[in-house]
């Protein structure tokens, strides 16, 4: 088949779905959202951080405690996994591990080595693949080599 010749004289062939007219499309090097955010609005980090500072009252052994909606959510996760409660108990356990908490800082063999295999792995390799390494100033350990070059 032959293809239609583009006639520079008529209307632009290519209008249609997500193809305006050439007289309607942004010109290059401009933005389409020219005013962007306007100042003073918050973006979603600090709604969130707003929202979980809000202090709230939670009722602990028939006693009511103040304290902020983040903490709430922690107590609370760590009052579930008490009563073994496996979600609370993963979610408590990646918190501890996000924050370096199952971290030996005193032996330079096992910094950044994991303490606990989280339930995704089943292997140390397969954390280690899976995993960036947290301090790179640490020299790789023999269970988590960097796959590099002059390694193999």
């Amino acid at each position: 088949m032959t293809q239609p010749k583009k006639d520079s004289s008529g209307p632009d062939p290519q209008v249609g779905y997500r193809k305006p007219p050439k007289a309607n499309r942004f010109p290059k090097g401009r933005t389409g959202n020219p005013r962007g955010r306007p100042p003073g609005r918050e973006n979603i980090l600090a709604v969130f951080k707003r929202l979980g500072m809000q202090k709230m009252a939670v009722r602990e052994r028939g006693k009511v405690r103040h304290m902020t909606r983040l903490e709430a959510i922690v107590f609370a996760n760590m009052v579930a996994a008490l009563k073994d409660d496996s979600t609370a108990m993963s979610n408590i356990m990646r918190l501890a591990e996000l924050q370096g908490e199952f971290t030996d800082h005193t032996d330079a063999k096992v910094v950044g080595m994991p303490i606990l295999l989280p339930i995704r792995a089943k292997t140390t390799e397969e954390w280690c693949n899976s995993t960036p390494t947290r301090n790179p100033a640490a020299k790789p350990t023999s269970e988590c080599q960097n796959d590099s070059p002059a390694a193999h």
